[in-house]
């Protein structure tokens, strides 16, 4: 098979499965945000530390240790063991790609990740934004 052949078959088999591919990137974006939001806990909480120990303010710095950095903490592993899963199922798609093409995961995962957003760099749309400025 030539590489414009192979190229074909993976577009076709790609385009049938856009709605898949859709899903994914939602599920992907979903468990990003709620990252970000678990992020930004955790610093509001780390923070609060901060200023407590500039205070010298020991215990209260042990006991906001204890609840509110902790809490957050595990907040942010458990919404990375979400985006994780989510990682999960993209692999498993490129795999179930692959198989349909007869091919490898190598094969598939750029024609894939070619047509999902949360595959694109956040520096690359930066770029392209610059770039649309000027």
């Amino acid at each position: 098979m030539s590489e414009t052949n192979g190229q074909l078959k993976i577009d076709a088999v790609i385009d049938g499965k856009t709605a898949d591919i859709e899903r994914i990137d939602n599920t992907i974006f979903m468990e990003m945000a709620g990252v970000s939001m678990a992020l930004d806990q955790l610093r509001k909480s780390l923070d609060k530390l901060k200023m407590h120990l500039n205070e010298r303010e020991f215990e209260k710095a042990s006991q906001l240790g204890y609840q509110d950095v902790a809490q957050e903490f595990v907040f942010v592993q458990r919404t990375l063991a979400g985006l994780q899963t989510a990682v999960h199922q993209k692999e498993a798609f490129i795999s179930t790609i692959a198989q349909e093409i007869n091919g490898s995961y190598e094969d598939a995962a750029p024609y894939v990740e070619g047509r999902m957003q949360s595959a694109i760099k956040k520096s690359a749309v930066c770029i392209e934004i610059n770039e649309t400025k000027t």
